[in-house]
């Protein structure tokens, strides 16, 4: 983490670099008007039902901070949203931000999803330096790659440790992998679990969608007939298709007896297209699916403030990764207003800069911080990120980013049922 002395220093820099006052930059064309605003640039997976999720929490938090009077002397915060969806999403990302950087004078950073796009995001941005904040990029690859980018989850290690707890506790000694050919985040988590299960892996197998070879890749996953078959698949098409020829499988009985471990990516009501009754229920006496998605605790005030403002706004359940995308928006927010009090005259460009120095100094903790959060009203923290050093937290939790750029958060272990023929998830453990 940047210590104080090296902020102030850096803050000089950027004091001695300054262009124009910021209200001066910031005004319409036409000189009876004026528009005080900045600009975030969000590229999430819009093909895919987590995208509109996890914008709704995202702009749940940015109401809620333009609605009681925004930040600096009325800066409304503005989104402008991009799809990642595409062949390649780190192309498609990449892409999106070049559209967004050249359509908004007033940007001062962006936020992400997927590994795969936000590794497209970093490549076209950090020369320009702006910050990124992503909710869900779990690669482990994109630990430490820019002083410009973090997030709000821990790596894929993280996911496929405890994963392998849950397997190994299960009394589950050999897996198979399925993991979706391609995907970023689909084959980081399958080589982060194979490396923690070690000689428990009996194979790992590719797939993709409609796979001329779908029938010999099978037979090559289910071949030494595995206790378990762990799914490391993000796309929706891809674990579909998969799931529906193990579901045609199954008829024939060879695999009834097989335990199935699902990646957080799976954790998404799309899950629910295929036909999974055959792997709800149990086997050898514990459940016979079971998953693990970053969380945050429940029963707290701040996660129930939280839900409560998402149901009502969007009629939303919170979903995996939504308290994230929701502490992202009061992260920039607080940023944005620790920036406009280091100073009051800057140029667009020094000012991102600040914001990217403030990130993590309101996002972690040091000694002798003023803990704030969201329940206390936006007005209320803004006063404290004013005055005092802060620390937030959030409905995720405690968002504490360290000098990686990494933050690690508590974990849910889920299970997939079905009750009077609806299917759903149920949480059967909170890991700290």
């Amino acid at each position: 983490m940047k210590s104080r002395s090296l902020i102030n220093s850096l803050l000089i820099v950027s004091i001695s670099i300054f262009i124009c006052t910021l209200t001066g930059c910031m005004k319409d064309e036409n000189p009876n008007t004026s528009y005080k605003y900045l600009t975030i640039g969000v590229i999430l997976p819009m093909d895919q039902e987590k995208g509109m999720l996890r914008e709704n929490a995202l702009r749940t938090a940015i109401d809620e901070i333009n609605e009681s009077g925004g930040v600096g002397d009325g800066y409304e915060i503005r989104l402008d949203v991009k799809s990642s969806a595409g062949t390649d999403r780190k192309v498609a990302a990449a892409l999106a931000a070049g559209e967004i950087i050249t359509n908004n004078n007033y940007l001062v950073g962006f936020i992400s999803s997927f590994s795969s796009s936000s590794s497209g995001i970093i490549e076209e941005v950090t020369p320009m330096n702006y910050p990124i904040i992503s909710g869900s990029a779990t690669a482990s690859s994109l630990s430490g790659i820019s002083p410009y980018f973090q997030r709000l989850c821990a790596p894929d290690a993280f996911e496929a440790n405890i994963l392998v707890q849950k397997t190994i506790e299960y009394g589950i000694n050999s897996v198979a992998i399925a993991v979706e050919e391609g995907d970023q985040y689909s084959e980081e988590l399958a080589n982060a679990f194979q490396n923690e299960f070690s000689s428990g892996t009996v194979t790992k197998v590719s797939f993709s969608e409609g796979d001329p070879n779908y029938a010999a890749k099978i037979n090559e996953l289910l071949i030494d007939n595995p206790e378990g078959i762990f799914i490391s698949m993000l796309n929706s098409n891809v674990y579909i298709e998969f799931l529906t020829i193990l579901s045609n499988i199954n008829k024939n009985k060879s695999i009834v007896e097989t335990t199935f471990i699902l990646c957080d990516g799976l954790f998404t009501n799309e899950l629910f297209q295929a036909p999974i009754d055959f792997i709800i229920g149990e086997v050898n006496g514990h459940p016979k699916n079971f998953g693990a998605f970053p969380s945050a605790d429940t029963t707290s005030t701040e996660y129930i403030y939280f839900s409560e403002n998402l149901q009502e706004k969007y009629n939303q359940d919170v979903a995996s990764y939504n308290a994230q995308f929701y502490d992202i928006g009061y992260i920039y927010a607080l940023a944005i207003q620790k920036s406009f009090a280091d100073v009051d005259i800057i140029s667009i460009d020094s000012f991102k800069e600040l914001v990217s120095v403030n990130i993590r100094m309101v996002a972690s903790e040091l000694s002798g911080d003023q803990k704030i959060n969201p329940s206390q009203g936006w007005p209320a923290m803004k006063s404290s990120a004013q005055s005092a050093n802060i620390n937030y937290e959030g409905a995720s939790g405690n968002c504490n980013i360290d000098n990686l750029g990494n933050a690690v958060t508590p974990y849910s272990v889920f299970k997939v049922v079905k009750n009077d023929q609806e299917t759903s998830f149920e949480i059967i453990e909170i890991i700290p």
